[in-house]
């Protein structure tokens, strides 16, 4: 009896962690792409100024821009400021009634970071998928590198984009090129 028993138990071990590794490595997948995003947004922080920012942050998570200010006065990168908005952002959506307001969720979720928890942990500690976090942070890491390359092309005059070159010895495009006439078919004597 003990045989089907113990082969009934290692195949219900064997598919629970078949079916729960996907699940783990998702989310870790999650993680590292939300630490890239986060790096992304570090690295071309230094090319606008931190006013737009502030107010480009500030827009997109729809908060004060003293909330921005605060958070970068903690030594916060910009990507971990945009992370830890997006978070909270998450968190108001998915707790109204313990997180009413941006204030609360993003305490909430400072002192699980000071917990040395990771992004991974912390959603799925408050009940939230990473995912979405991911997706806001990609879009205002966009919409960062679409205002840098504005400020950008105010400040050296140009379009942001390149003219096209012609080249010296290159023919000019007629129009379509016309097809000779068919030969007539001649008819076969029998």
């Amino acid at each position: 009896m003990s045989g089907p028993i113990t082969a009934a138990l290692l195949g219900g071990l064997i598919l629970i962690t078949a079916v729960g590794v996907p699940v783990w490595a998702r989310s870790d997948a999650d993680e590292a792409q939300l630490e890239t995003v986060g790096k992304d947004i570090d690295q071309s922080a230094g090319s606008s100024a931190q006013t737009n920012k502030v107010q480009s942050l500030s827009k997109q998570f729809n908060v004060d821009p003293s909330v921005v200010e605060n958070l970068r006065a903690n030594k916060q990168g910009w990507g971990e400021t945009t992370i830890e908005l997006a978070m909270a952002q998450r968190l108001m959506q998915s707790d109204v009634k313990t997180y009413p307001t941006m204030a609360d969720a993003l305490n909430k979720i400072a002192t699980l970071r000071s917990d040395k928890m990771g992004w991974g942990k912390i959603a799925k500690n408050l009940g939230f998928k990473l995912g979405p976090v991911v997706s806001d942070a990609m879009r205002t890491r966009n919409e960062l590198r679409n205002e840098a390359r504005m400020d950008k092309s105010l400040r050296t005059g140009t379009s942001g984009k390149t003219e096209k070159v012609e080249w010296a010895g290159r023919p000019e495009r007629g129009g379509r090129l016309e097809r000779p006439a068919r030969p007539e078919k001649v008819e076969r004597v029998r």
